[in-house]
């Protein structure tokens, strides 16, 4: 099973998302912002990351950046 990674700061949204993966079959672990996102995604290795672009403390250009390196 595919691990995916969702990254947004409106929680809301994220909940959407991650039910509308879980119940296409996927596991999902969230992250409530870029920084966030980023440790989660170093510690967990996830196949694929949705991230928001726009987000408080890091935003997904950042988030994106960070991981490269």
């Amino acid at each position: 099973m595919a691990k995916i990674l969702v990254v947004d700061d409106d929680a809301s949204l994220r909940e959407v998302i991650r039910l509308s993966l879980e119940s296409a079959g996927y596991d999902v672990i969230e992250a409530a912002d870029g920084r966030e996102g980023v440790v989660t995604a170093t510690a967990q290795l996830p196949d694929l990351i949705l991230c928001d672009v726009r987000m408080q403390n890091m935003d997904g250009y950042g988030a994106l950046t960070a991981l490269r390196q």
